[in-house]
């Protein structure tokens, strides 16, 4: 990484500013480019504190096979003892393992500032695309969630984190794109955990619920109240989210959370965790998935999926 128009001791001072108990908001008041300085710094030293780490160690995994065992073992460690039953984590795959969890919202590295950047906000983006969308569109979705849902369907920045019930589905979108390059990640966390950390209670609720309502779509003039993400479950509205068990993280104001908690040296750290696949290993992988049968026409199943699936096949990558 390289900032040579930062001093790197002012960017250690501004960092650990942020990082600071009751400090963390102390990041707003800096300029939008040194804020991104900032949050690539933490980025990468956090990813190093995380790996050299005694008892944070990231799982490694070079064959399917040991992906599953360490899926396996990250159940059971999470699974109270005595349960009849396991729980159930949520798993997101990263092309490469530096890669933050950060969602698409607070992704763009030179958003409008100034006159007039009030236009290019949440709110007006959402307006804009239910002015323009229904053209497209066979059915109206019925309120502002199913929209922001529609809106991360196809593309657009939104402050949804895409999540799978699936770990096999995680795995494969972390080595679909990835030519051997860099190692991948399938991120792996408990959903009940991280709704613990922003309400204090141990629940997981459908996106439509009251209690999300300060993480809740913006209209224009309103701002957002919610801090720390969420964990919810989203309205089936497509066949794509269906087929690929699709679940969501719902960001607040704080940035990089997830990012933080993952590098946490206490307990909190525990239940977000990589499981890396070295690129050395990502070919076998990818054979792997595809003998199981994990394809391109089942994560996507649609016929652009096929025709994805047929061309690889038929020509290869």
């Amino acid at each position: 990484m390289n900032h040579p128009a930062f001093d790197f001791a002012q960017l250690r001072l501004w960092a650990e500013l942020v990082c600071a108990p009751l400090n963390q908001y102390a990041l707003c008041e800096l300029p939008f480019r040194t804020q991104i300085a900032v949050f690539d710094w933490l980025r990468h030293k956090r990813w190093h504190d995380f790996i050299n780490e005694p008892n944070m160690k990231p799982l490694e995994a070079t064959s399917l096979a040991e992906f599953v065992k360490a899926v396996e073992k990250l159940v059971r460690e999470w699974t109270p003892d005595g349960a009849d039953w396991y729980l159930q984590p949520w798993f997101r795959g990263h092309g490469n393992v530096s890669w933050s969890l950060e969602p698409g919202w607070y992704r763009p590295s030179n958003p409008a500032q100034g006159i007039g950047a009030d236009y290019y906000s949440e709110a007006t983006l959402l307006e804009k695309f239910k002015l323009r969308a229904p053209t497209y569109l066979e059915r109206l979705p019925a309120n502002d969630w199913e929209w922001v849902f529609l809106m991360q369907h196809y593309g657009l920045p939104t402050r949804l984190l895409d999540w799978t019930e699936s770990s096999l589905i995680a795995l494969y979108f972390a080595i679909r794109d990835n030519a051997g390059d860099a190692d991948a990640a399938v991120w792996v966390m408990n959903p009940w955990w991280l709704n613990h950390q922003t309400f204090d209670d141990y629940v997981l609720f459908a996106a439509d619920d009251p209690r999300a309502a300060g993480h809740a779509p913006l209209r224009p003039g309103e701002k957002l109240k919610g801090q720390l993400p969420l964990a919810i479950t989203p309205i089936h509205g497509s066949q794509r989210i269906a087929a690929q068990r699709g679940v969501f993280t719902l960001h607040g104001t704080e940035r990089g959370a997830l990012d933080r908690f993952a590098s946490s040296r206490k307990t909190e750290g525990a239940y977000l965790r990589p499981i890396i696949i070295p690129k050395a290993n990502i070919f076998t992988v990818h054979q792997d998935l595809a003998i199981s049968g994990i394809s391109e026409s089942l994560i996507f199943p649609e016929l652009s999926g096929l025709c994805r699936e047929i061309k690889t096949g038929f020509f290869g990558d």
